[in-house]
């Protein structure tokens, strides 16, 4: 399904923020380790690890950027995920919650869209994750030492990833600490606290190391609480679990008008046939939150089975990381935040069914299993229905916002440009840029520091030759990213005694204008 996906969407800024490190930016933000002469990145922002940029330094200086060698290696690493997390599922509960924890996981339309783009990233933090729970869990039935060292490792470079695992990590501990006490006090040795501690404090190293040369940056710069967002970080929880989050933010809303580009392909035809048949009205959301709510009914049923333990270990978990993310200022609000917490609903949702389905009640004639199938076969189709329209909104009316496939034309069109230097004037356009040039084109950003009041005279005097010198790349007024980009690069421009001219404008697939290409010109006077 991925695979399918892969071409639709332009190239989002949040997606290559890695390749400031791969092709070595200068004037980025990104913090250095010096090892025998060389200048190893380690991390990317304050809170993002450069574990990702390390992985795509041999891809994409041997492959030509594009979206197919920057989206494929994660998908693969998504896939190999879902492998891993059925194999936790089977040697924890068996193979029969394996199957329908895979099944739900594998169908989630935000699982597979989040993957696919990796915009958060999320897909290194979901394969780490599940890393170290394999790992852990396997030292707990073999009792192998080394097993439980590479298990904190592995956690331990989640950290350096993403600092936000931290919430999930303390979901983890919590849940363990709540619901297993008895199992965890007995391993608790001095050896083996040792052994994770070591394990946790190797892989998370280049964190560890960054804040100790920045006063501790990671955590000042990220600890600020809002209680107040609360309730919008709830309504983001909810539709990211059915699948709506995505509609509107990446993908044109099924209700909103545009032009509809025809069927290109045989399976944009059946997606077509599809949509047409089901009707988008009932499928731009899947059917998990009833389902959520259903396992939470079962509860009682279950409080004197095996499965209460687990349960009540992945609500915990759960519950803690994301109430975390909801009190974080400026977090919880987007897919690419909710789902860190994926795998634990998956997995819940399996243990949960599969166990009630095992009641000796419904034994009778294979109904327990017969039940189990049906509703699994259910919302699996239904997540399959709600991927079927994303794809088909995809393939006729083009993605939306940061996410239009225009940039793959500009790309393009800055490839025959001549200039010194093209300066950006907006976000969203940057890093797309430097990743597929290799950062080879020589770009500026103008930010708001552009000729703003106050400013050095050197700075002002540089400022106004990007201005005379430069050809600019910018949003349309409908495609701006930041409201009233524009009209503030023109005052400006026009204080100084210059001009927009236009040079180019640069429509999408679907023929919507997107970016303009242009150039500053002295103003005539008017005597």
């Amino acid at each position: 399904m991925g695979l399918a996906f892969i071409p639709l969407a332009g190239i989002q800024d949040d997606e290559v923020i890695f390749a400031t490190a791969v092709f070595h930016v200068p004037g980025s933000n990104v913090f250095h380790a010096r090892f025998f002469h060389s200048e190893i990145p380690l991390m990317l922002l304050s809170y993002l690890g450069a574990l990702k940029s390390w992985l795509y330094v041999p891809i994409l200086h041997r492959i030509q950027p594009s979206y197919w060698s920057i989206r494929l290696p994660m998908l693969l690493i998504g896939a190999l995920t879902i492998w891993l997390f059925t194999w936790f599922l089977e040697r924890a509960h068996g193979r029969r919650v394996a199957w329908v924890g895979g099944v739900l996981l594998a169908t989630d339309t935000v699982y597979l869209l989040t993957t696919c783009y990796d915009w958060g990233p999320v897909a290194l933090q979901h394969i780490l994750v599940l890393a170290g729970m394999a790992l852990v869990l396997k030292f707990t039935s073999t009792a192998k030492r080394s097993t439980l060292f590479w298990g904190f490792f592995w956690f331990g470079v989640a950290l350096w990833d993403k600092a936000l695992f931290l919430w999930l990590f303390s979901g983890l501990v919590v849940g363990a600490v709540a619901v297993f006490p008895r199992e965890l006090w007995l391993r608790c040795t001095p050896k083996n606290l040792g052994l994770a501690a070591a394990g946790l404090l190797l892989g998370a190293a280049p964190l560890v190391a960054y804040n100790a040369v920045s006063n501790f940056e990671t955590f000042r710069s990220n600890s600020s609480f809002a209680l107040s967002q609360f309730p919008s970080r709830l309504h983001a929880l909810r539709i990211t679990w059915n699948g709506e989050i995505l509609w509107d933010y990446m993908v044109h809303a099924p209700w909103a008008p545009g032009f509809e580009r025809k069927p290109e392909t045989e399976l944009a035809n059946i997606s077509s046939t599809v949509h047409s048949l089901v009707g988008f009205r009932d499928h731009y959301h899947n059917e998990m939150e009833p389902a959520f709510w259903a396992a939470i009914l079962l509860l009682p049923l279950l409080w004197r089975t095996q499965a209460r333990r687990v349960l009540l270990f992945c609500l915990i978990a759960f519950a803690v990381g994301w109430l975390q993310m909801s009190i974080t200022k400026n977090a919880g609000l987007g897919a690419h935040h909710v789902t860190l917490l994926w795998p634990l609903p998956q997995w819940f949702l399996a243990v949960a069914f599969v166990e009630a389905a095992a009641w000796r009640r419904l034994q009778w004639r294979n109904a327990g299993s017969i039940l189990l199938a049906t509703v699994v076969v259910f919302l699996a189709v239904e997540n399959l229905l709600l991927t079927n329209e994303y794809f088909y909104q995809l393939s006729a009316y083009g993605a939306t916002k940061s996410w239009d496939d225009a940039i793959f034309r500009l790309s393009d069109e800055l490839g025959r440009v001549q200039a010194d230097q093209l300066v950006v004037d907006d976000w969203g356009i940057l890093h797309p840029l430097i990743a597929l040039h290799r950062n080879r084109l020589r770009l500026v950003y103008a930010d708001e520091g552009f000729l703003a009041p106050g400013i050095a005279e050197t700075d002002r005097l540089w400022f106004i030759k990007r201005l005379a010198e430069d050809v600019w790349i910018g949003h349309t007024p409908e495609f701006q990213q930041w409201a009233g980009v524009n009209e503030r690069i023109k005052r400006v421009a026009r204080a100084a005694g210059f001009e927009k001219q236009m040079i180019e404008t640069v429509p999408d697939r679907n023929g919507r204008p997107v970016f303009e290409i242009f150039r500053f010109v002295r103003a005539r006077r008017v005597w």
